[in-house]
């Protein structure tokens, strides 16, 4: 039978178990945060059960968006006193963080990794000369991101802006890595919660990173 969202809910009694319950409810056209909260159960073990049977309905949406990149205002408590850096041991200390290669001029204005990035979202951090300068969050894949500061992406004004510190760290002789982090999926009263975002944020407000500094030059 073919239920709807105004008939699957009298359908649910007569079904034996939630595995049951949850398909007929995807298909019906209730979302799986919807899903869960209706049968009392946790969002993963209604996405669990979808994903097992090959069920793709249910998701708040198909398509991730990539963001522009964070940058923030700073006021210190006199107006000038200075920003301490924060080393890459912080980040790396942590177990989440891992180095993944260092950015290589690659002719007059360009640049390139030396190792691939993670194509997993993510959390990423640039280093120069070991003091954390910027991070990001990609809501998409590490891999993609990095492709967009090496191509450049003029949607993205602040994702230019750090293109052009990053090459200007290069032809300055400075050793500018890459930091990467893949926070692992969690939840929140039974609702999705993305980790990497709330670890870039959190990380941001901590450190102050100098290029994530509205108006930050170097």
């Amino acid at each position: 039978m073919t239920y709807d969202r105004e008939n699957v809910l009298p359908a649910l009694e007569g079904m034996k178990t939630k595995a049951d319950k949850i398909r007929a409810l995807a298909k019906a056209g209730y979302l799986r945060t919807e899903i869960a909260k209706l049968l009392g159960i946790r969002y993963q073990h209604a996405r669990h059960v979808l994903e097992r049977s090959g069920i793709s309905l249910g998701r708040t949406r198909d398509v991730v968006l990539d963001r522009e990149p964070v940058e923030v205002e700073v006021e210190t408590a006199t107006g000038d006193e200075e920003i301490q850096p924060i080393g890459s041991d912080y980040l790396l200390s942590s177990g989440g963080f891992r180095r993944n290669g260092q950015w290589l001029l690659a002719g007059d204005d360009g640049f390139e990794l030396s190792e691939p990035a993670p194509k997993e979202p993510g959390v990423y951090a640039f280093v120069v000369d070991d003091v954390v300068c910027y991070v990001g969050v990609t809501l998409t894949t590490l891999h993609t991101r990095m492709g967009h500061y090496r191509r450049g992406n003029e949607n993205m004004r602040t994702l230019q802006r750090v293109k052009g510190l990053i090459l200007d760290a290069l032809r300055g002789g400075s050793v500018v890595e890459l930091l990467v982090a893949i926070p692992k999926p969690a939840e929140w009263h039974s609702m999705p919660v993305n980790m990497a975002a709330g670890l870039e944020a959190g990380l941001i407000s901590h450190i102050l990173p100098a290029w994530n500094i509205r108006g930050a030059r170097r």
